[in-house]
């Protein structure tokens, strides 16, 4: 038994050998050349990224130029900050937007809900205050309220019923006297801004001009942005748009077309031709237009109130004087043509 426990012992496995010393302590050699191979392959080269672009503070979002929010109280109280932001917006881009503008839900949905009803029952006739705005496929239509009272919104009167257009008259005013609040504020920034700079302060007694859009779903619309389609938008100072929705709305800009997401809770200001002449092109004129949503089959509509000059308002009191130039040719022809008559008169006198 003894010869077979010393067999057993002899086979037992030897233990491992011990680690090899090195000349700095405790690490072994399989730890230095395994240390010395990581420290070579996981060497990170400097990397120098380019330089990128400088651009205006709070314009550039996610590499989207995008118009400033300016909270409708600051703008009242004239805060040095808030008006840099929407001076800057409009030199930049044109635009800039009006966030807690105080026209409610409520308001926005029961307008409409009465535009729908009247849109619905002028689809068949054309009163001349509803019209197609662009070519057929935009599907876009527009409704000019006419505020102080004429014989087209007379007729319109009788033609939806006056208990319709009753309702239908006191919701558009309603939001309608809340656009003017705000226009005005907005309109007495720009005006300080100018200061020093020539312009037809006149100009600012005229009326602005109230009207609602139905935009209908169009697949055909959604392939990119929307191209100039109202040449009337040179001739205002500024335009308010507040859609009822939420939904994609496109500023055309001199940066290129510049498309965004907006709802009822803002209002989007644009600017127009006639302040971009006043301003000697120091804040830029742009063109804005609310696209159709492809996940939306039913119609939007939007609001819009305009700051035109008096002299496209024929009943203002403002007479427009134009200056025709006469051309050297037809200074020849009318001398001649007098010679001539001069000559028959002569001949018959004689």
């Amino acid at each position: 038994m003894a010869i077979v426990r010393a067999e057993s012992r002899s086979n037992m496995p030897a233990p491992p050998p011990s680690p090899i010393p090195t000349g700095r302590g405790s690490r072994s050699a399989a730890n230095e050349i395994l240390s010395d191979y990581l420290e070579k392959s996981l060497n990170v080269p400097e990397l120098a990224l380019p330089e990128s672009p400088i651009l205006p503070t709070a314009l550039h979002h996610q590499n989207h130029w995008i118009p400033e929010e300016i909270d409708l109280r600051s703008l009242v109280s004239r805060e040095p900050e808030s008006i840099n932001r929407l001076l800057e917006s409009s030199r930049e881009i044109g635009a800039f937007t009006i966030e807690v503008h105080g026209v409610s839900d409520e308001e926005l949905r029961s307008l409409e809900r009465e535009a729908e009803r009247v849109f619905r029952i002028l689809e068949k006739r054309d009163m001349g205050h509803r019209l197609h705005i662009g070519a057929p496929k935009d599907n876009k239509e527009e409704i000019v309220w006419v505020r102080s009272g004429n014989e087209i919104m007379d007729q319109a009167r009788k033609y939806i019923g006056h208990e319709l257009y009753q309702s239908f008259s006191e919701k558009m005013e309603c939001v309608g006297s809340k656009l003017d609040d705000i226009a005005q504020q907005v309109r007495q920034v720009f005006m300080e801004s100018l200061a020093g700079k020539q312009y037809e302060k006149r100009s600012l007694e005229k009326q602005n001009v109230l009207s609602i859009h139905k935009h209908k779903h169009n697949v055909a619309d959604e392939s990119g942005p929307i191209p100039e389609k109202n040449k009337n938008f040179h001739d205002q100072i500024f335009t308010l748009h507040l859609p009822t929705k939420q939904c994609r709305y496109c500023v055309q800009s001199e940066k290129g077309p510049i498309i965004f997401y907006a709802g009822p809770e803002v209002i989007i200001v644009t600017v127009g031709k006639q302040l971009e002449e006043w301003s000697l092109g120091e804040y830029k004129c742009v063109f804005g237009e609310m696209m159709s949503q492809p996940d939306l089959q039913a119609s939007n509509f939007s609001i819009e109130l305009k700051c035109p000059c008096p002299s496209l308002n024929p009943r203002h009191s403002f007479i427009k004087r134009t200056h025709k130039t006469i051309s050297i040719a037809d200074q020849i022809l009318i001398a001649l043509i007098m010679a001539f008559l001069y000559h028959i008169f002569k001949f018959l006198w004689s």
